[in-house]
């Protein structure tokens, strides 16, 4: 007999898996009952494969065993949850056959230790009832290709504007003062001083407006004073 564990643990509230082998010396046996037991005995072992009958029960019955083709058998034990008293257990497989002959039956043990289950995530209940949600503990926000830093980094925008630079003020000119012509003997009008200075401090389009009436004024000034000086001369004057 030999029993073989996959595992040296068992966590509380899983299942500690184990494969039983069976043999005879010089010979067969048949109908072989193999019995499990656990220590502590709270725990109830069983099993799986392999029995010709009694699968799923603590005894398993195989019909036949050779020292040429061992039976090799399959078993468990589901730790209780709750069973925080449990920090080991112990499987011990037991087989018989009936005979008349004094023998020892052939025995078997493993042992594996029990631990506590890994501390699961805490869990929040919304307010007003809902799902519960999972709270994962909170770790550095990874940086997706340079991506976080181009989005929250500050920096400068004045390099995402146009430049834009004062356009340099056109220079205005006086515009030149027309002065009217003036007949020998008769007075300039004045008013052509008063337009040329004023020009100076309006601007050009102004300025013209002015020029254009204060040379229409003059011109205007000395036609009316050529007609009057011709209608106050003598008839027989110039004949």
């Amino acid at each position: 007999m030999s029993i073989q564990r996959p595992a040296a643990s068992v966590k509380r509230g899983h299942t500690a898996a184990y494969v039983i082998q069976a043999s005879t010396k010089n010979g067969s046996a048949s109908e072989v009952t193999v019995t499990l037991t656990a220590q502590p005995g709270s725990q109830k072992p069983k099993f799986t494969s392999g029995c010709s009958k009694g699968t799923g029960t603590a005894s398993c019955t195989v019909t036949v065993i050779s020292d040429q083709q061992a039976a090799v058998l399959h078993a468990q034990v589901t730790v209780a949850s709750n069973a925080t008293s449990v920090t080991s257990l112990k499987l011990t497989a037991t087989a018989s056959v009936v005979t008349t002959a004094k023998w020892t039956p052939p025995t078997a043990s493993e042992t594996v230790a029990v631990t506590a289950p890994a501390a699961s995530p805490a869990k929040t209940q919304p307010a007003g009832g809902g799902t519960e949600v999972d709270i994962l503990p909170l770790g550095p926000i990874p940086d997706l290709n340079g991506i976080a830093n181009a989005i929250i980094g500050a920096g400068n925008a004045a390099d995402l504007f146009p430049k834009i630079s004062p356009s340099p003020a056109p220079s205005v000119s006086p515009s030149p003062v027309v002065r009217p012509k003036v007949r020998k003997g008769t007075s300039a009008p004045r008013a052509n001083a008063s337009a040329s200075a004023f020009a100076l401090g309006t601007p050009v389009l102004t300025a013209q407006v002015i020029g254009l009436l204060a040379l229409a004024f003059g011109i205007m000034l000395t036609v009316t004073r050529m007609s009057v000086r011709r209608r106050s001369r003598p008839k027989g004057e110039g004949s």
